[in-house]
């Protein structure tokens, strides 16, 4: 980890190592998390824009970002780095400032979820209640298993009846304790949720989280520990360009790991090549 000042000086650095000019630095707010100053940052015509922060700061930068050609590097700061994990930017500040500068364009899909845009995920029910329900402290501590005690308090709350309609199929009914939608397929400490997710290929994936008995969570529990995979009779997956979603019971939903508020019904679609991010070469 890189202090503030430890890390423009890095930035600096490297900027001029490669013949680049002084980068200009914005600061986010409470008031806007990277939307408003990517803007200003865009009035200079750059060739790149830096990131740097959590997955908050990198779906408010995309936001800004996005159809205008305009590369983005990130530099995973911030408690939750979804999108760079999945993405294969590593944790390292310098590598990846370096791969910020040096990196290969790779176009990649955003979703809208409600018309708020994402990069990783969204969702509503008990994903919402994890994001919700975990302090930063314990996700920095222990990793993926600080949410165990939100997810069991999320079971407790009970199941909803929703109806789904993808890509103007035909309506599914299921009875769920939550659904997840993502552009990436890893959750916080590498387990996977949605092995097919791609990026990069036009499309979105939804796992809905079925209320099943204490055997389907066994099972399901047995093989996220053997093997870091969210699977088994508790999940169920698709894939979409478009989705609705309506439940009968008002649940908190999610972007990119902030929850927004709370609702009976959602509408998800794939924004396409919306944004050029810099990867490792």
């Amino acid at each position: 980890m890189v202090d503030h000042s430890g890390l423009r000086d890095l930035v600096s650095r490297t900027a001029q190592d490669r013949g680049w000019c002084e980068p200009r630095w914005f600061e986010t707010t409470r008031e806007d998390a990277g939307t408003g100053v990517t803007a200003l940052a865009l009035r200079d015509h750059p060739r790149l824009v830096l990131a740097c922060g959590g997955d908050g700061t990198v779906n408010a930068v995309a936001a800004g970002l996005a159809h205008t050609g305009v590369a983005m590097g990130i530099v995973p700061i911030g408690t939750g780095n979804l999108v760079a994990q999945n993405l294969g930017i590593g944790s390292g500040v310098r590598d990846a400032v370096t791969s910020a500068f040096d990196g290969a364009d790779r176009r990649v899909d955003m979703g809208l979820l409600d018309g708020r845009p994402f990069v990783g995920m969204g969702g509503i029910g008990l994903d919402a209640e994890m994001v919700r329900d975990t302090s930063p402290g314990m996700k920095r501590l222990l990793g993926w298993p600080a949410y165990l005690p939100a997810v069991l308090r999320g079971l407790r709350s009970g199941a909803s009846r929703v109806r789904v309609r993808l890509d103007d199929g035909h309506w599914l009914t299921r009875r769920v304790l939550g659904a997840v939608v993502g552009n990436v397929g890893a959750l916080q400490g590498g387990v996977s949720l949605l092995p097919e997710a791609d990026p990069a290929d036009g499309l979105l994936d939804l796992a809905l989280l079925h209320d099943v008995n204490a055997r389907g969570w066994l099972v399901t529990a047995g093989r996220l520990i053997g093997s870091r995979r969210v699977d088994g009779p508790a999940v169920e997956r698709f894939r979409f360009r478009r989705l609705e979603l309506r439940s009968s019971r008002t649940k908190p939903f999610e972007v990119d790991g902030e929850v927004c508020g709370t609702t009976r019904s959602l509408k998800v679609e794939v924004n396409p090549a919306a944004l050029v991010v810099k990867m490792p070469a």
